[in-house]
């Protein structure tokens, strides 16, 4: 497999002109499982014939085909020949990837050049040294790809704005991962989630940078400081385009996915121990911000749909178990590894908890056992999209919605996939520049 191999095969030859390089292809599963294949979907028959889009066309009453948007291509991985480690096929890639690139790398500046940023903590990184680390490496190689895939449908003003908010959230986890923040106290986290009150002068330094980043992202309240620094008035005006977004739109998908970004960022630290996968699913789908990458897809789409529906419930919590396990699996190797040499210190990852939970004699097994659950909920989803089929109860906006978390599901495996964050530079494809 080469870069112009998957070049040719990934998009139909039209389309080739709007791909996102592929450079990587991390086999994760090592050649896959032996005893498992991926299941029969009929799911896949339904996305290619764009049969959720029509039910959306035929709820709204206006008889006409829902189209996805033309912000978005069709992307082919099984045909390109890479890896792939989900029954679900059909993929999309955003055609803005460059703009996701350039808000990514002017985001990061700030946060390097930023003096609030720039003091040390105990594990001897800064959100302002994790910020420059990314600059140097091979950005686009690496979590800027992931609203590119996951939320391919989103215009070039939201896919900035996705971009913005997915800076944030990552360079925020991995300084999360770092620090042990049960040593914030309830009163600073009150203070940080509750603007008007004053931080103490017993803050930790923890405390300070996560108020750098949540304070200026609650709503906007009258009591909100003036920006000081360039990071601030960057922050500011990002969040201003997307509830300006919002009013344009007459909707409040913007602020919902700002909200759930808070929640995100405010969520415990994690138990000592999970009773059972349900313990640990409820925890992890926090962990993993998959409330907040709904609200994210909720946003490209510029949609209504309700995210507490009862009738997308039973969908929406396999869909959440889905993106948590995957990414698990996706990011184990190098999860383990940053653990097992002390540079994170919670190991909060679904392999682990199926090896504990069972027993199990060796992490490889523990691994194909993860997998197959995957491929179970993914057995489960497909049911659940033929129950509400037949049921014939959701409105345009909730089959618009399962249209495209179906591509957020499979767009997350296809970023574990081909970016050099999980598997390395050894699965760097040949014909690399």
């Amino acid at each position: 497999m080469t870069v112009l191999s998957v070049k040719e095969n990934l998009t139909s030859q039209e389309n080739q002109k709007h791909q996102f390089p592929v450079n990587y292809a991390y086999d994760y599963l090592n050649g896959g499982i032996g005893y498992l294949s991926l299941p029969p979907l009929t799911l896949n028959k339904l996305l290619q014939n764009k049969e959720f889009l029509q039910m959306a066309g035929q709820r709204d009453h206006s008889g006409k085909y829902t189209q996805r948007s033309d912000n978005a291509i069709d992307i082919f991985p099984l045909t390109a020949g890479l890896p792939w480690a989900t029954g679900i096929l059909s993929c999309r890639q955003n055609k803005h990837w460059n703009v996701s690139i350039e808000t990514t790398r002017i985001f990061l500046q700030h946060l390097a050049a930023d003096k609030s940023t720039q003091d040390l903590y105990k594990s001897g990184h800064s959100v302002a040294e994790i910020s420059q680390k990314e600059l140097d490496s091979t950005l686009e190689e690496g979590w800027v790809k992931f609203p590119t895939y996951l939320f391919p449908e989103g215009d070039k003003e939201r896919t900035k704005l996705l971009a913005a908010v997915n800076v944030f959230i990552f360079v925020f986890d991995d300084f999360w991962e770092m620090h042990d923040i049960t040593s914030v106290s309830e009163l600073d986290k009150a203070c940080i989630l509750i603007p008007k009150y004053k931080l103490t002068n017993s803050v930790s330094k923890f405390t300070k940078v996560q108020d750098e980043f949540i304070a200026r992202m609650q709503p906007r309240l009258n009591n909100i400081t003036s920006p000081k620094t360039k990071l601030q008035v960057l922050i500011d005006q990002a969040i201003e385009e997307i509830y300006g977004v919002d009013r344009a739109s007459g909707n409040t998908a913007g602020q919902e996915m700002l909200e759930l970004m808070v929640r995100f960022f405010s969520r415990p630290p994690p138990p000592t121990q999970y009773k059972d996968m349900e313990d640990f699913l409820l925890y992890r789908h926090e962990d993993a911000a998959v409330p907040y990458v709904l609200g994210c897809t909720k946003f490209s789409l510029n949609s209504s749909v309700d995210l507490d529906s009862p009738r997308l419930a039973r969908y929406l919590r396999l869909v959440k178990d889905h993106v948590s396990v995957a990414n698990d699996l996706g990011s184990w190797e190098k999860e383990k590894k940053a653990f097992d040499t002390g540079k994170v210190l919670y190991m909060i990852n679904a392999v682990d908890v199926v090896k504990d939970l069972f027993k199990l004699p060796s992490y490889s097994a523990a691994v194909a056992m993860t997998q197959a659950f995957q491929l179970q909920i993914e057995v489960e989803i497909n049911a659940e999209i033929e129950r509400l089929i037949d049921q014939d109860d959701l409105n345009n906006e909730e089959w618009r919605f399962i249209d495209a978390t179906l591509h957020v599901m499979s767009g997350n495996v296809f970023v574990s996939t081909v970016m050099s964050r999980y598997g390395g530079e050894k699965f760097k494809l040949s014909g690399t520049q």
